[in-house]
């Protein structure tokens, strides 16, 4: 790929010291086709997971995204997750798994509304290839607590606006403590998006949110195709 695809990565921190734990990845721009195109036509997701995909894994294995134990989250729609693309890449990458070691899918909860069983077997089938799950925007619209735990995901990733709301200095944040508490019961980590001062962090710290990502954390930085 030449300069006509472009990638940024948005690091994750630890509530706790605030090390980097691993980077998110965001598509800037891929094959000239700017990333407006594809959220006003978002089936290009599902037209070019193949490619996508490969070029991802690509830049992983030159050491341009992340260092080595820390983790990869990836993006999909729903579409994109169970699209023949996406399942020839992986029928591709099956003698070398290792590619995939700290790999976390991101699906936003929204997506959870697509077939419940088409959903869980491509989930297993990821999960083969020892790849995490992480549910993204939870909380931007009503949550449906069973449906989310039912896929066992091993993040959440609470929404920004979200996270805005109960961190405001008028609002009670125990709502969002309790969150908190019954998600490690599960044994899922909490990422709180959307932190964009210190002082919002601290708060999450209080209630032991696990990971943090905001620009107080770090902005996306452009990865270099080279």
């Amino acid at each position: 790929m030449e300069n006509n695809t472009v990638f940024a990565k948005m690091p994750i921190i630890s509530a706790v010291n605030e090390e980097v734990i691993g980077y998110e990845i965001l598509l800037r721009k891929f094959n000239s086709i700017s990333l407006d195109t594809f959220n006003h036509s978002p089936q290009l997701y599902t037209e070019f997971s193949f490619e996508i995909l490969c070029e991802i894994f690509r830049l992983d294995a030159n050491g341009l995204i992340r260092k080595t134990g820390q983790l990869l989250f990836i993006n999909f729609t729903v579409q994109q997750f169970l699209s023949s693309g996406t399942l020839n890449f992986l029928v591709q990458q099956s003698d070398q798994k290792s590619l995939f070691n700290n790999i976390v899918i991101e699906i936003t909860e929204q997506d959870l509304h697509h077939d419940s069983a088409q959903l869980a077997e491509r989930m297993l089938l990821f999960t083969r290839f020892n790849c995490q799950f992480a549910i993204d925007d939870f909380g931007a619209e009503s949550s449906n607590f069973k449906r989310v735990f039912d896929f066992k995901p091993q993040y959440i990733k609470l929404d920004g606006k979200m996270v805005k709301s109960f961190t405001e200095q008028s609002c009670d944040i125990t709502p969002l403590s309790q969150l908190v508490k019954m998600c490690h019961k599960l044994n899922t980590k909490i990422i709180a998006e959307g932190v964009e001062s210190s002082e919002i962090a601290i708060m999450l710290k209080n209630i032991n949110v696990d990971y943090l990502q905001g620009y107080y954390c770090g902005k996306p930085q452009l990865i270099s195709l080279d």
